[in-house]
């Protein structure tokens, strides 16, 4: 079999595409923030302006930083690149002169290349070139037949971005090498459980008043878990006070701060929540510290408790929004019994 011409099984309304190779593969590599666009330099304009505004999720640090990098190269480096675990392939206008345009035709099988030539534009593949990698190729007949695809597709392939970040994440951070002795203490003490990764550690456990405290170095992070026998999350002002005074009543030496807060209706573990996000900032010592955090709030009814969960991280200088991730996706590990 060519390498070039792939056997593919696609759906075009749900575009995701499944592409067997006849060589060995490899895991992906890349880091799983960063997307690499695959395209011409005279097409770049368009589809940055695209993929711009689909992935527009952004983190304030407080600088604002987004979730993902996309980075730019010309057709000709794709051998280099096609082992990345997310890949962009686009052209515009399917013209035999755009390079872009050329390369989806090579790796295209004839009847795929076709049927995509006169359908959708988008599809989707899954390991390609190597195992756990996204693939997503981009072959519009126009700007404008581009464009019109934003409302309809932004959610979909938005989704199939954080199915791929979530999957690649979990075994990174839920590996085998978990802080199980502390999983372990925290369901005897409390009857809860939540995954502890490796590297984590208690800083405070409190039980008299209902709160645990772990952290992290390299870079900082605080993960804070709290419980209150009691319904609030009916009330927003209630909630927004109850946020807003909480990091100085627990951390002591942490406040929040005006700058970018947000308090929004969300929902955590499939139940019914808020979350609160922006900027923290210390009080009252000369190493002055900050950047951004999160917090959710949320009624366990069967229990008659209130939770709330609270994550920071400070590392300043250096990119937050992939650490950030991972302490979401960690907090929304607790596992509360019924």
């Amino acid at each position: 079999m060519s390498q070039n011409k792939l056997i593919t099984i696609f759906i075009y309304l749900a575009p995701i595409l499944l592409i067997y190779s006849c060589s060995l593969k490899r895991t992906a590599i890349g880091a799983d923030n960063e997307i690499r666009v695959i395209c011409s330099e005279i097409d770049k304009p368009i589809v940055s302006q695209y993929l711009e505004s689909i992935f527009t999720d952004t983190l304030y640090t407080p600088q604002s930083e987004p979730y993902y990098h996309l980075k730019y190269t010309e057709p000709s480096n794709y051998n280099k690149l096609k082992s990345q675990n997310q890949v962009i392939i686009a052209a515009i206008e399917q013209n035999n002169g755009n390079p872009g345009y050329n390369l989806i035709k090579q790796l295209l099988p004839e009847d795929q290349f076709d049927s995509m030539v006169k359908g959708d534009p988008i599809i989707f593949a899954k390991d390609v070139n190597a195992y756990n990698q996204l693939f997503m190729i981009i072959n519009a007949r126009s700007k404008d037949q581009l464009l019109l695809t934003v409302r309809d597709k932004k959610n979909f392939i938005r989704q199939q971005y954080f199915e791929q970040f979530k999957q690649r994440q979990m075994k990174y951070i839920f590996g085998d090498d978990r802080n199980k002795n502390l999983e372990d203490s925290l369901r005897t003490i409390f009857g809860w459980s939540i995954k502890i990764p490796w590297g984590w550690d208690v800083i405070q456990i409190d039980e008299e008043n209902q709160f645990v405290w772990i952290g992290k170095e390299m870079p900082f992070q605080w993960i804070g878990i709290s419980w209150r026998n009691e319904n609030i999350v009916d009330e927003e002002l209630k909630v927004g006070e109850y946020i807003w005074q909480w990091p100085t009543e627990h951390y002591g030496t942490i406040q929040l701060s005006d700058y970018k807060f947000k308090l929004n209706k969300a929902t955590f573990n499939n139940q019914n929540a808020w979350r609160a996000t922006g900027i923290w900032e210390t009080i009252n010592v000369k190493d002055a510290k900050g950047g951004p955090f999160c917090s959710y709030i949320f009624y366990d009814e069967y229990n008659n408790r209130t939770f709330h969960m609270n994550y920071l991280i400070h590392h300043p200088g250096n990119d937050k929004s992939i650490f950030m991730r991972q302490l979401d996706m960690v907090v929304r590990s607790i596992s509360i019994p019924r």
